[in-house]
């Protein structure tokens, strides 16, 4: 989903509120979460179709896109980088399936931890 900057600013500050109430939203391809004050996640979802498809290797070069993505996020907007001052954030790569969602792997400080196992 592709959004201008003012579509994006706008969707920003729209998350800012909800994240405030607990709630998760979705900006562009990365879902936003809030489990308490100090944490905050960024989940992105893999690009392939089928888990046997996905290779550690690949799954590490998705959530570096993940982070580069909210990087990027995160320049343009004051609103978000303020939100996140003092707060961990936690990077996710999921695997949608359709009827819900599987973890695959998260890094928190810079120490992954895989939640599914993968091919090498």
């Amino acid at each position: 989903m592709e959004m201008n900057a003012d579509e994006l600013q706008q969707r920003i500050k729209s998350a800012i509120i909800l994240l405030a109430d607990g709630h998760s939203l979705m900006i562009g391809d990365l879902t936003f979460g809030r489990k308490n004050k100090k944490h905050f996640s960024v989940t992105g979802w893999t690009l392939k179709n089928d888990l046997e498809n996905l290779t550690k290797q690949s799954a590490l070069s998705e959530l570096a896109e993940i982070k580069m993505l909210f990087t990027k996020m995160t320049i343009s907007s004051n609103e978000l980088a303020d939100f996140l001052k003092n707060r961990q954030i936690e990077f996710c790569l999921g695997f949608d399936y359709g009827m819900g969602a599987i973890g695959i792997c998260k890094e928190t400080n810079g120490h992954f931890t895989w939640e599914t196992d993968l091919k090498n």
